[in-house]
């Protein structure tokens, strides 16, 4: 998440917890956002087969056993260095979308998906309106299929919106995180833009979570709690927000593209057709207080292919 002071972006807080002593070798995890909702029961149809997906962030673990071969080439524009992350927050992220299904470490929601690791921000988890605005077009230029966020500013920035609205023109859709300043807060941009699928946090309960945003711009819940994940040096951590599930639908977003570059069974040309297809099998929240769009979207994201 980001915040502006003099077009400086930084990430917001996020809960994280580091994982000591995990043994990469002893088996794969399964996070509780893979199993209760279904996922693995999607891979025979679909594991996000060369979808490619910049993420723009803090960069990734390039050397991380999890998920080294699911990276294509990306960018760094905070110096002339790679996208190695020196944060944590961007490993987190990709991991969550495409670590390897390999039986070891943990899998991600689409582990067949492709990664371009884009750095906008540094290890302090700051970067500058620039980095984040040629971050987002130099990832169209690529012909990416997705670009994912999970930042956020409570500021509507035109060079932002603009930059969006050219990666939209070369057909990606983009992805971003609701943000983590609870319901009373409105959504964050760039999740905020309508051209923008946003998506907040759900816990193990498949409840709210009192940190997510709300908004009549919130399209989407997804696990966001708890979520165990890719950390540098070859590493695992446990984090919670919207940071996270954003990732996710970013995910079951692949899933869907990849099952359908085979099938042909949907119309996959915008964001609306997304938002369209991911709304047919969501889950409504059971608290009857959220039951609208301001607070769940249009429902918890459960991929069936």
């Amino acid at each position: 998440m980001f915040r502006r002071k003099k077009q400086e972006f930084g990430l917001l807080p996020h809960i994280k917890t580091e994982v000591y002593g995990y043994n990469y070798g002893a088996g794969q995890v399964l996070g509780w956002e893979i199993t209760k909702l279904g996922i693995d029961q999607q891979w025979i149809k679909s594991q996000g087969e060369d979808v490619v997906i910049a993420v723009i962030d803090t960069g990734c673990d390039l050397n991380h056993n999890d998920i080294k071969n699911n990276l294509l080439d990306g960018k760094n524009f905070i110096d002339n260095n790679s996208p190695q992350d020196d944060h944590g927050h961007g490993s987190h992220v990709c991991g969550t979308i495409a670590a390897e299904n390999n039986g070891l470490g943990m899998v991600g929601v689409a582990p067949r998906a492709k990664i371009v690791p884009v750095k906008a921000l540094g290890k302090r988890g700051q970067g500058s309106l620039d980095s984040i605005v040629n971050g987002i077009i130099w990832s169209a230029d690529q012909k990416v299929d997705f670009i994912t966020m999970s930042l956020g500013s409570p500021t509507n920035v035109p060079q932002l919106s603009e930059a969006i609205n050219y990666a939209n023109s070369k057909g990606c859709i983009v992805f971003a995180a609701a943000g983590n300043s609870g319901e009373n807060s409105d959504i964050m941009y760039p999740a905020k833009y309508q051209n923008v699928i946003s998506t907040g946090a759900i816990d193990e309960n498949f409840e709210r979570t009192k940190f997510s945003c709300a908004g009549d711009d919130l399209d989407f819940l997804a696990p966001g709690h708890n979520i165990f994940s890719l950390a540098p040096n070859n590493g695992y951590a446990i984090m919670s927000g919207t940071s996270m599930s954003n990732p996710y639908v970013t995910g079951c977003a692949a899933l869907l593209l990849a099952f359908n570059r085979r099938s042909k069974k949907y119309s996959l040309k915008n964001y609306q057709d997304y938002i369209n297809i991911l709304s047919k099998n969501t889950i409504s929240l059971t608290n009857i207080s959220y039951k609208n769009k301001k607070y769940q979207g249009n429902g918890i994201v459960r991929i069936q292919l």
